[in-house]
């Protein structure tokens, strides 16, 4: 007699990843700044334990102290950047003068230029043109719409900081009080799920931990790459640029770009076209070894197969944009923890 074949696992898997996807983008939409909070938590913990046993300094004291160590070292490097751009900045206001009468005849070269186009395009584009020059608007008016709600997010200080407090104060709370937190939930839950629940909270603190020292492998590499590219261009400062460069690799979609792109620009309308070219290519190269490697080193660091971890950043990427970079990979480490732990098991 032939068995049937048992679809139940299949089935408990696909709807442990729409859960599980769910569930993170909800907590990511909506739980951020807690989210980030309890990482920050777990990851200070054995530091805070450290200082509690050790030597002897009250919990409370000691989760102050490593966050402040913490804030303090981001601030210090926040305002390094912000310096360093603020000379590079005033640099090029100081020596834009000197190039006045070039980019008189550059600007003129450009109207010529538009003009003696206009006079050859074809009287078919100018109408088309002048029917849907209302849809073209429209479009374009959009278009800008939606870079400046993205530039919004980014930019307003407000916004930011509230972020930050609210991060900040809510790993204050989980490493302070992070005994009582997990008596609370283990009253909560069913006995025979502590054991499950372990291996599960383990293996994503150790995901958390790795997907940390992945995007610091990744952008370690972008720093070196653009230090050496900096310094085959003869840059000067390129030390200090380079790192600042690497450091901007963490902010989403911007990244390396801020420093890149006016600066080319910058470059292009002061005659120098080598160079702008060179800074260009230089960014390419930046950006496609990331692409290249990424999958590969967040991969290994979070136990996924290559294969895994590639299709999990591009299923996350397509559903949903940039946040899918992280999505992706968590739910495949989530989904991972759980059939770990047995919770799918027959």
């Amino acid at each position: 007699m032939k068995l049937k074949p048992d679809y139940k696992p299949i089935v408990f898997l696909a709807l442990a990843t729409v859960l599980v996807t769910f569930a993170l983008f909800v907590t990511i939409e909506y739980f951020l700044p807690f989210a980030i909070g309890i990482i920050i938590a777990l990851i200070i913990d054995p530091i805070v334990n450290y200082f509690e046993l050790k030597l002897k300094i009250q919990r409370g004291l000691a989760v102050t102290i490593v966050l402040l160590a913490i804030i303090s070292s981001f601030g210090y490097l926040i305002i390094l950047a912000i310096s360093r751009l603020i000379f590079e900045v005033g640099k090029l206001v100081n020596t834009l003068p000197n190039y006045t009468d070039y980019l008189n005849s550059f600007f003129d070269s450009i109207s010529t230029f538009v003009f003696s186009i206009y006079d050859i395009i074809p009287d078919e584009v100018v109408d088309y043109l002048s029917k849907n020059w209302g849809q073209i608007i429209t479009y374009l008016t959009g278009f800008l719409s939606k870079f400046y709600a993205l530039a919004e997010k980014l930019v307003v200080i407000p916004n930011l900081l509230i972020f930050l407090l609210f991060t900040f104060l809510s790993s204050f709370f989980f490493a302070k009080d992070k005994t009582k937190i997990i008596s609370s939930i283990k009253n909560i839950l069913p006995h025979s799920w502590y054991r499950k629940i372990e291996i599960i909270q383990s293996e994503l603190i150790s995901s958390a931990i790795g997907l940390i020292k992945a995007q610091t492998i990744l952008i370690f590499i972008s720093t070196i790459i653009t230090i050496v590219g900096f310094y085959i261009l003869k840059v000067d400062y390129a030390l200090t640029l380079g790192i600042i460069c690497g450091l901007l690799d963490i902010l989403p979609i911007i990244g390396p770009s801020l420093i890149f792109v006016p600066w080319a620009i910058a470059a292009l309308l002061l005659g120098n076209l080598k160079f702008s070219l060179s800074l260009i290519i230089l960014h390419l190269v930046v950006s496609g070894m990331r692409q290249i490697l990424q999958a590969k080193v967040i991969g290994t660091h979070l136990g996924l197969n290559p294969l895994v971890a590639l299709i999990s950043i591009y299923v996350g990427v397509r559903l949903f944009g940039f946040m899918g970079l992280f999505i992706g990979p968590m739910v495949a480490v989530i989904v991972k923890a759980i059939l770990q732990s047995g919770f799918l098991r027959s």
